[in-house]
């Protein structure tokens, strides 16, 4: 089995994309660091105490919370999370993010086709 090696990638090295909520960066699934069927991975950190924008997509992602605390809106359901907290976010349906704590809370997410 043949499979293509790409060079690792380290998220300092990468300029987020500024967001009213948080600012992202995707890592994996990049033009850098291509995959396929449509898998990528990223990090975001959340900054605001209120929800910002709903975001919605057609693939599922999970978050997985590596500091900070808050909560995750997914559909109508909000849930308390912290370091170490993962979750599911089913195809096109909503999502947002915030910190409940003093520091932001930052997450790696990821995405994969359906």
């Amino acid at each position: 089995m043949s499979a293509s090696v790409c060079s690792p990638i380290h998220e300092d090295d990468v300029n987020p994309e500024q967001h009213p909520d948080r600012w992202s960066k995707d890592l994996v699934g990049t033009e850098g660091l291509p995959t396929t069927a449509g898998f990528s991975l990223g990090v975001a950190e959340y900054h605001t105490q209120e929800f910002g924008p709903l975001q919605t997509h057609g693939d599922q992602e999970a978050l997985y919370v590596v500091s900070g605390t808050g909560e995750v809106c997914v559909g109508d359901v909000v849930h308390a999370v912290r370091p170490g907290t993962a979750l599911s976010v089913p195809p096109n349906t909503t999502h947002a993010t915030r910190r409940t704590g003093e520091e932001p809370v930052k997450v790696v997410y990821a995405h994969g086709a359906v």
